[in-house]
Parts: structure tokens; C-alpha cells; sequence
């Protein structure tokens, strides 16, 4: 499930237009995230296809310096919901989204370090183990960035891990469980 938060975050980041280097230092955007992709670590364990969704709408800021870098981004969850499917199966499970703070110190470049600070609900399998909550840092580096400004982000480490942490065996089993029967 660890994964889960992460991918849902990732996949919010590449819709986030960056404000060019004139912008006012902070910008709030509305974003949609309505995205689904074949999960194939998930396919393989459970040996039946996989689909990962997550269907959320983000109210974000992104605050930046006076040399216009971005060096905070804040994604307060929006109501929205992570899926796990297995259309063969027609079973499926939902947990909310939850929030985001990311920290780019001076300011987002290429080769520069990040913190991601999530807090709340990373992942739930209704009825089979309990809810993985929590505070979650990671830390890693900006790759680059998209064509909209984006940073791409590569996460290098987990800095801290506080709340309820099920083993990875156990989610694992658990969300074959519900995907399989």
C-alpha cells in the first residue's frame, strides 16, 4: 500500500501547470484526476489483471520564490477515492485520498532533494487487515520536469514512518483476497 500513495501523488504532480518565473508567489489551481493504468505489480501477485484508479479533485497551491521556483506545493485531498479492480473478477475496493505536502528547500531544479509529507489514511483493504495511517515522509530528487513545468520526481528514501504500518505480505495477500474471490 506504501506504493499506492505515492503513485497517487505522482500521478497528480503531471497534471500541475508550474507558474512561470513572473508569477505572484503563491497560485492555486483546481485539478481533476481521473486516471486508471494496468497495476502490473499487483497482476502478478494476485494472478489476475489489476487495475489501479484514482479519481480525485485536488485544491492546490504551489508557492514559489522571488526567482520564481517553486519551493512548496500543498495537495489537500479533495474528496477523491484510490481503486483497486480486477475486471476478470468484477471485484474492486476503494479508500480516500489523502493529502500532500512537498518541500523543494530553495526551490524545484533539476538534481535538487524534496521532502513529501502525507498524513492521514495510505491504504485500506475493507475487512482483511488494518487501515495502513499515519504520518509518511519520503525524500528523493527532481529528475526534471514535463512539458507543462512540472517537476518529475524520483524518491530515493523514506524518512519517517509514525502510525499504523501493516507488513507488505499481509496488504498484499488481503487485496488479492478481495480481487480473487
Amino acid at each position: 500500500m506504501r506504493r499506492t500513495g505515492l503513485l497517487a501523488l505522482l500521478a497528480g504532480l503531471a497534471l500541475i501547470v508550474a507558474a512561470p518565473g513572473g508569477a505572484a508567489q503563491a497560485r492555486h489551481l483546481t485539478i481533476e484526476i481521473h486516471e486508471s493504468f494496468p497495476d502490473d505489480f499487483h497482476s502478478n501477485v494476485c494472478q489476475t489483471d489489476v487495475v489501479f484508479s484514482l479519481d480525485a479533485t485536488l485544491n492546490v497551491t504551489l508557492i514559489y520564490n522571488q526567482a520564481g521556483l517553486l519551493v512548496r506545493e500543498i495537495d489537500p485531498s479533495g474528496g477523491g477515492t484510490v481503486t483497486f479492480a480486477a475486471p476478470l473478477t468484477g471485484n474492486s475496493f476503494s479508500f480516500p485520498f489523502q493529502p500532500a505536502i512537498i518541500d523543494f528547500g530553495a526551490g524545484a531544479k533539476v538534481g535538487s532533494t524534496f521532502t513529501i509529507k502525507f498524513v492521514g489514511l495510505f491504504g485500506h483493504v475493507p475487512g482483511l487487515v488494518a487501515s495502513d495511517a499515519g504520518q509518511l515522509i519520503v525524500s528523493g530528487v527532481v529528475e526534471g520536469f514535463d512539458e507543462n513545468g512540472s517537476p518529475l520526481l524520483e524518491i530515493t528514501d523514506f524518512v519517517l514512518e509514525h502510525g499504523n504500518r501493516e507488513s507488505g505480505a499481509d496488504v498484499n495477500a488481503a487485496i488479492c483476497s478481495v480481487l480473487t474471490a
